[in-house]
């Protein structure tokens, strides 16, 4: 067990780890107030941003996204999905492609358009990220990689099995 873990002592690292899950929760609700206010600006009901994001995200990770995977990451069903998609698609954020190696499967794009909305609201905020992390060294930066990381993969963990999944 390292120095000041968890439940033992106290001190410098106590306080740090209460100062960290109270900046957990800070940025977590702040990021739930933005992506409001963006639903807000747009005239899109919460959950299509959030859907808007599981789409960019699977497309930054080179994985597009089905229906049945944002369902999934919604925890919707199949029809509330479809609403979902067809508004996006309506509103020209997302488009539906078959790829040419299984015409059968549908994923999910995001638009061009829906990239230069979201990066106007959100870019002063990535520009601003962008000089607080020049203030960090790269092994700074790791670490705060690493307990994100860490935190999110709880709170997953958390979630489904408070969702029995």
């Amino acid at each position: 067990m390292r120095e000041g873990a968890r439940g033992v002592g106290g001190g410098e690292r106590a306080r740090l780890e209460r100062v960290l899950v109270d900046d957990v929760r800070t940025l977590t609700y702040r990021t739930q107030h933005l992506a409001h206010a963006f639903a807000e600006q747009q005239a899109m009901h919460p959950t299509d941003v959030e859907a808007m994001v599981h789409v960019m995200q699977a497309e930054t990770d080179g994985e597009p996204l089905t229906a049945g995977g944002l369902a999934e990451a919604l925890g919707l069903s199949s029809a509330a999905t479809t609403s979902v998609v067809d508004r996006l698609e309506r509103a020209g954020h997302v488009q539906r492609e078959r790829p040419a190696t299984d015409r059968r499967r549908v994923h999910l794009r995001i638009t061009e358009s829906a990239t230069g909305v979201a990066g106007a609201f959100f870019g002063p905020l990535g520009q601003r990220a962008g000089v607080l992390m020049e203030g960090f060294s790269t092994a700074e930066l790791a670490a705060v990689h690493r307990f994100m990381e860490g935190f999110s993969a709880a709170m997953e963990d958390v979630e489904r099995a408070h969702r029995g999944r």
